[in-house]
């Protein structure tokens, strides 16, 4: 399955929708972010069970103030 894009419109449906979800907090910017981010696309074609998804930090700064809670 590949990533779902998380906007301000499906996160809290995606997140508390059942069944394990990672959700990877990036930014264009952020060089350690560009790194992992084909290490979690090949993770959510790997594992079909669990729900991939990313938040854009600058497109959607009002969720990435949350980066820090565990869900």
């Amino acid at each position: 399955m590949a990533t779902v894009e998380l906007t301000q419109d499906n996160f809290n449906e995606v997140v508390g929708g059942d069944g394990l979800v990672l959700v990877d907090f990036w930014a264009e910017w952020c060089g350690p972010c560009k790194m992992f981010g084909p290490v979690f696309e090949k993770s959510s074609e790997t594992h079909a069970d669990i729900t991939f998804g990313k938040v854009d930090t600058e497109a959607q700064g009002e969720k990435s103030d949350r980066s820090h809670v565990v869900l």
